[in-house]
């Protein structure tokens, strides 16, 4: 309003100078007031829509569950979405906005840091690759993309980072992969019980055939290699202990229980205690049975499958726990998730951990943390097929040094 002033009064001295009449001149100001008038409106319209799409852009970027931030070629932030601020390592915007990325993000190494700009800066190609973090206290995946951005055709004036957290997507792809090697074995399973079980039950009926006429060679007072029997037991032990494997690699190639029904996965998590805690390797252990009857536990599924489940997992721990004073702790917890939608049922041990890079295959068929001929590498792979025919998932976190959890989550019964 001020502008439109001064330059009416502008219009009017030049009027008065050019002696123009007074009527006149009242119509050319007013001509001149209408026309800055309208201006001045239209100026008003356009910055409110400049504003107001400048704040939907920047909801848009805002609202996004990416961390995204622009770096000038002086590396200097000129924006930084919402998502940037959260979590341990958050920044607000009004602190970060002008600063360099090097004294904002500063446990990255600067040169290193600089060197990942620099790459989109002078090659103007996106750049993307994994890293991990541990700032929330649990290793997280995160997803970086580097992309050049030009204000104007040319050289890439700014860079945009969006940073993507991909663990539980990363989680997915190695439930599936494991999934997928479990069908694999399933296939070879079949396969084995052909072409080694026949040899194997000929090899044990020799043995026992062998067996039976040296026990009639002594009988009858005739002197036999020493150790001969003691062989012939070692022969027949190793193939039942081979046939018992076997066995093992069948349950891969099984499908979905045979018979399941609804069942109470507190009962279940209790028949396992009770049938497991007679055996040596936990009876000296403390054996914490922690389960929420509240919420109820139905889920559909075969009672037997899943007791062998929870009985594998409590011997697992208290072999990781160990013969040791004061003795181990282990806990049994169920639990309701926080969606209603499954049952969670935890074993817990206070052993010493299982080290990252044994947890990536923990799962693998044939794979053993334990000493050599203390396992076969087959128990959690079996527990692992069992949980997935049910529908449910197996993960497992642990830490050196504080112990391990190993989680189910089954589907609850639907009406």
């Amino acid at each position: 309003m001020v502008m439109i002033d001064t330059t009416i009064a502008a219009v009017t001295e030049e009027l008065r100078a050019a002696r123009v009449g007074a009527a006149r001149a009242d119509r050319i100001i007013a001509l001149v007031a209408d026309a800055l008038r309208a201006l001045e409106a239209e100026v008003d319209a356009r910055t409110r829509q400049i504003a107001e799409h400048r704040h939907y852009m920047e909801k848009i970027v805002d609202s996004l569950p990416l961390g995204v931030y622009v770096v000038d070629r002086e590396y200097r932030v000129q924006t930084w979405n919402r998502t940037r601020e959260s979590g341990l390592q958050g920044v607000a915007r009004d602190a970060a906005i002008g600063r360099t990325i090097f004294e904002i993000l500063h446990r990255q190494p600067t040169e290193s840091f600089r060197r990942e700009f620099d790459a989109v800066f002078a090659s103007g190609e996106m750049q993307q690759f994994e890293t991990e973090s541990h700032a929330t206290g649990h290793p997280r995946t995160f997803r970086i993309s580097k992309i050049p951005m030009r204000l104007v055709d040319g050289e890439v004036t700014h860079v945009i980072t969006i940073g993507e957290d991909v663990t539980e997507s990363k989680g997915a792809q190695q439930r599936a992969a494991q999934a997928e090697k479990l069908a694999a074995i399933g296939q070879l399973a079949a396969g084995v019980m052909h072409e080694i079980n026949n040899p194997l039950a000929t090899i044990a009926a020799c043995a026992e055939s062998v067996t039976m006429q040296l026990n009639a060679v002594v009988a009858a007072g005739t002197p036999i290699p020493a150790d001969a029997l003691a062989f012939l037991s070692y022969i027949d032990g190793e193939v039942h202990r081979c046939k018992g494997i076997i066995d093992s690699l069948l349950d891969f190639g099984r499908s979905r229980p045979a018979t399941t029904t609804p069942i109470d996965l507190n009962d279940v998590v209790e028949r396992a205690v009770f049938l497991v805690g007679h055996h040596a390797r936990v009876r000296r252990h403390r054996v914490h049975v922690d389960l929420d009857r509240s919420a109820g536990g139905c889920v559909i599924g075969n009672a037997e499958r899943l007791i062998q489940v929870f009985m594998a997992l409590v011997l697992n721990a208290a072999d990781a726990v160990g013969p040791r004073d004061p003795a181990g702790t282990i806990t049994l917890r169920t639990r309701r998730s926080a969606d209603g939608g499954s049952m969670i049922a935890e074993v817990i041990d206070d052993g010493p951990g299982i080290p990252r890079a044994a947890l990536a295959r923990i799962f693998e068929p044939f794979y053993t943390t334990k000493p050599p001929g203390q396992g076969t590498g087959l128990g959690l792979a079996i527990c692992y097929g069992i949980v997935t025919d049910h529908g449910g998932r197996m993960d497992v976190d642990s830490t050196v040094g504080a112990g391990s959890t190993f989680r189910l989550t089954l589907p609850v019964r639907t009406a």
